[in-house]
């Protein structure tokens, strides 16, 4: 396989998993986060991922979240699943879970938590994509997992025949300049920031991998439709509200801030469950400021 065999690109929806107040995943919540996201022009989701709080997830319940998510999908836009963990069998159970469930892909972290080599890393992977017999995306996100998958060692992740994707988080633009000269050729790109984006599509990136879209809307679609159609002043002034937009990520716990934007939105974010806990007063005005702001309540409102 190569980058070629798959059709991903634009802006990819990394989604949270509502819960309800008895901690169980909010199922109606969830597929009317997923039909939102599709509506406004999102062009892939990913399931599961560290935005779905899948370590705070039991196994069953991922995978059953994997299942709801192809299932409201109904084909309209690929689904990928996360299928994160420390043990390579279980990443493997995961994976297959995920093809079972109709997904199109798997976006892989390194085994988390631990610090591998290098040699570790091929093998972990050689062993995920023969074993769980999916297209993959690789994720590279150093400052999760204390590994960082650097362009030489990609270099020799995408001769494994499965991979077909990166998402890049490493915070460095030289980094996925790095990859844009060395893979493109092979493997899509994507950067993990939606306020890299419009720099990381000047160089030859395929789309963005992120956790803006259920807050955003059609502002997440809408930067990467409006940079490929060349209506690069709209991409800009965009790229200026998205990073505005990443400024709430300051004020408490980041998945937190996710769900507290979607629940003042109207929309089913749901609560969190432990370590992390609900914003306070305080914490709500200072996100309600920034969203109002960017008149994405008011938009959010209007539509309903």
């Amino acid at each position: 396989m190569n980058r070629n065999d798959v059709n991903w690109h634009g802006s990819f929806a990394v989604i949270v998993t509502p819960f309800k107040r008895d901690g169980s995943v909010d199922e109606a919540g969830y597929r009317r986060i997923i039909d939102f996201i599709i509506e406004s022009g999102c062009h892939g989701v990913i399931t599961a991922g560290s935005t779905g709080e899948f370590f705070l997830m039991e196994p069953e319940e991922r995978k059953r979240v994997f299942e709801i998510c192809v299932d409201q999908t109904a084909g309209r836009v690929p689904v990928l699943a996360c299928p994160a963990a420390i043990r390579t069998e279980d990443v493997v159970d995961y994976t297959r879970a995920a093809k079972k469930a109709g997904c199109d892909g798997v976006m892989v972290l390194p085994p988390i938590y631990v610090k591998i080599t290098d040699r570790e890393i091929v093998e972990f992977y050689k062993r995920v994509a023969g074993e769980g017999e999916m297209p993959l995306m690789l994720y590279n996100s150093p400052f999760a997992v204390n590994v960082y998958l650097t362009p030489k060692l990609i270099e020799d992740l995408v001769k494994i025949d499965e991979v077909v994707a990166i998402k890049d988080s490493s915070f460095d633009m030289l980094q996925f300049s790095n990859l844009v000269r060395s893979v493109r050729d092979e493997i899509r790109l994507f950067i993990g920031l939606e306020h890299m984006f419009v720099p990381a599509l000047a160089i030859g990136a395929d789309g963005a991998v992120a956790m803006s879209p259920p807050i955003a809307g059609r502002m997440a679609s809408e930067l990467y439709d409006s940079y490929v159609a060349g209506d690069h002043a709209r991409a800009q002034e965009l790229h200026v509200r998205m990073a505005r937009l990443y400024d709430i990520f300051e004020i408490g716990s980041m998945y937190s801030c996710i769900k507290e934007a979607l629940n003042l939105q109207g929309m089913p974010g749901g609560h969190m469950r432990a370590p992390m806990l609900p914003f306070d007063d305080q914490q709500k005005a200072k996100l309600a400021a920034i969203l109002s702001e960017l008149g994405l309540l008011e938009a959010r409102k209007a539509a309903e």
